[in-house]
């Protein structure tokens, strides 16, 4: 996953690639994240989403999605505490065993203000 706008940052940044994001300082993080999830055929499918520490899967750190029929909106949340050294980087991954799950992003309309695809929230917990 890529994120194109940053809200806030203080010891984190984006890399090159905006889907690597960097840990400034040594300690334990919390990467909370939430995703849209829309299904546009019918049916029964899985989404799976998981963090990489420096291109490589953090054991244990996936999460299952179902998403039943079409038109079908799914929010997901999940959040994971990981060790990280000064200039380690997080991805955010996802697969779908279905070409019809996609990340939702919707535009803001009265009454509501933007709802972005993914919020990754990233916070160093202890040093």
């Amino acid at each position: 996953m890529t994120f194109n706008t940053t809200a806030y940052a203080r010891g984190t940044r984006r890399g090159a690639t905006t889907s690597q994001i960097f840990c400034n300082n040594a300690g334990i993080y919390n990467f909370q994240f939430s995703i849209q999830f829309d299904k546009t055929s019918g049916g029964d499918s899985l989404a799976y989403i998981w963090l990489r520490r420096n291109g490589v899967d953090i054991a244990d750190s996936a999460s299952q999605i179902r998403i039943k029929g079409n038109n079908a909106e799914i929010f997901a949340a999940a959040n994971v505490y990981q060790a990280m050294s000064n200039g380690d980087y997080v991805q955010l991954m996802w697969s779908a065993d279905d070409l019809d799950i996609r990340m939702l992003y919707e535009a803001a309309a009265a009454p509501h203000p933007a709802v972005p695809s993914v919020i990754l929230t990233v916070n160093q917990v202890n040093i």
